[in-house]
Order: C-alpha cells, then sequence, then structure tokens
C-alpha cells in the first residue's frame, strides 16, 4: 500500500512541474481579424493544440 501512495504522490510531482509551451498567435498577423481574409491560408503554416 506505501508503494502505491509513493507512485500517485510520484506522479502529481511530475504533474506539477512538467513544462507548459504555449504561443501566443494574433490572428490574421498584420490584417488583425476582419472579413475577406483567408484564414485557412494564415492557419495552413501553424499547428494548433488544445
Amino acid at each position: 500500500m506505501a508503494g502505491r501512495g509513493l507512485l500517485a504522490a510520484g506522479l502529481v510531482l511530475l504533474a506539477a512541474v512538467a513544462p507548459a509551451y504555449a504561443a501566443d498567435y494574433t490572428v490574421g498577423d498584420s490584417s488583425g481579424w476582419a472579413s475577406g481574409v483567408d484564414y485557412s491560408t494564415w492557419a495552413s503554416d501553424k499547428t494548433f493544440t488544445v
């Protein structure tokens, strides 16, 4: 039983210190959020993960 508790504590610790990777995007870059902008082309070279 103590082994399971130690394992659980270790997993919680690993989850707490896991690095976060983030990027901020301005939608449409210099064109901004506007009608007439091809957002599919803008997003084609970017990877989005949720």
